[in-house]
């Protein structure tokens, strides 16, 4: 079957897996959390550092349930969890609407949601791409997540409305709905998979090849994936998140920086598909490779622009890029180098090497700026991360032809 057949067969899949990631816990809550910190600032006078520390939570669960996550879908099917899911995570955003003045019961109400939510992480959803695509499967996976992407652009100004027309409380309420009106529906009615069913899935699983979860833990490709890119991710999330300061700092006026700071979603999104089509026709390591080493450059860019506008533009579009690259990789090379036997399980393990780089860096980087008063350390790490995660996945090998327990 062509690509063409591929995608005429595959449409709603895409549109359904698309929609479940991105009003799922790494798309809606987290793109949005940042709209929240001002109303619960002013009202309950937490600070903004306490406040932003929530994201730890989404990373913890991301490690930590990232793999049962897997597993249940391997067995259940991605149906069946991401429906489940959607609907914890929507009935999650109504306890946050619920919370008191103590800041405990908005970490507390904070993480029952993320916990009630995993099942709509990235795994569900790429397990049911990789199953239905092969000669597209790049291109699948990019647009499958440009589901965040999408969500990113459109989720804050909504938000923002209801906060400004009904308040904090109300927004919450209001991505419930969202959840549940959009979210539901859509995933209910076009997201079907192979093994979608607890006995087909158990049937189907039999009978994709690929290896074990316990075969592929035992593997190198298997842990240098993993390591290479939790390196990576440590670099992106760093810059991504203290990126407005880097060019402030670096002499740019503060409104400059936030307009450059604002391309990031578009070459995200330009990243995941431009990612999805290059992995469909060369070889994917060597493209991991090469826009890896093309970010660790864009650190050095940071450092050089001081106040020049093209410099900062050309260093962020970089930064985007592999940004919007990251996630497809994991999942395009979880699948080529493991298959979609186990793909749940052993993709829920490589996101959680990412999660725990993504939760690391901006943490990192702060630290070496708070002991040396400049980000330039801090972006030299960066650029580190980028070489040794570029590196480690350049190195990964061929796919193999066939998969042995």
């Amino acid at each position: 079957m062509g690509k063409i057949e591929e995608f005429r067969r595959g449409w709603s899949l895409i549109l359904a897996a698309a929609t479940g990631v991105g009003l799922g816990i790494t798309g809606l809550t987290f793109y949005t959390l940042g709209i929240f910190i001002g109303p619960l600032t002013q009202e309950f006078g937490w600070s903004r550092t306490s406040l932003a520390s929530a994201t730890i939570l989404t990373t913890l669960t991301t490690l930590l349930l990232g793999p049962v996550v897997g597993r249940l879908a391997d067995r259940f099917g991605g149906r069946t969890v991401g429906l489940v899911s959607l609907v914890g995570l929507a009935a999650g955003l109504g306890g946050l609407s619920l919370i008191g003045a103590e800041l405990w019961s908005f970490y507390l109400a904070f993480g029952i949601a993320m916990v009630l939510g995993a099942g709509t992480l990235p795994i569900v959803w790429t397990r049911a791409v990789n199953a239905g695509f092969d000669k597209a499967r790049g291109m699948a996976l990019g647009l499958t997540l440009t589901g965040t992407g999408v969500v990113a652009i459109l989720a804050p100004p909504y938000t923002q409305w209801l906060i400004a027309d009904h308040g904090w409380r109300v927004a919450y309420l209001g991505q419930a709905a969202l959840v549940l009106a959009i979210g539901l529906p859509v995933v209910w009615l076009l997201f079907h998979e192979v093994g979608g069913t607890k006995h087909a899935a158990a049937a189907t699983k039999l009978t994709r090849p690929g290896l074990t979860a316990t075969a592929a833990r035992r593997s190198r490709q298997f842990w240098m994936l993993g390591v290479g890119f939790l390196f990576a991710s440590f670099a992106v999330s760093a810059l991504i998140v203290h990126l407005v300061s880097i060019l402030s700092g670096g002499g740019m006026e503060r409104a400059s920086a936030v307009w450059a700071a604002s391309l990031l979603g578009f070459a995200i999104i330009a990243g995941r598909l431009g990612i999805g089509v290059l992995v469909d026709r060369f070889y994917a390591p060597a493209v991991a490779f090469g826009i890896l080493a093309i970010a660790g450059a864009a650190c050095f860019l940071l450092m050089l622009a001081g106040g020049s506008l093209p410099l900062a533009l050309a260093a962020v579009v970089l930064i985007g890029l592999a940004a919007g690259a990251e996630v497809d990789l994991v999942a395009y090379l979880a699948s080529r180098y493991f298959g979609l036997r186990a793909y749940g399980e052993i993709y829920g393990w490589q996101l959680g090497f990412f999660a725990l780089g993504a939760g690391l860096g901006p943490m990192g980087v702060g630290r070496l700026y708070d002991a040396t008063g400049s980000y330039t350390v801090g972006l030299i790490a960066c650029a580190v991360g980028f070489g040794v995660g570029a590196t480690l996945i350049g190195l990964l090998g061929r796919y193999p032809e066939r998969f042995e327990d």
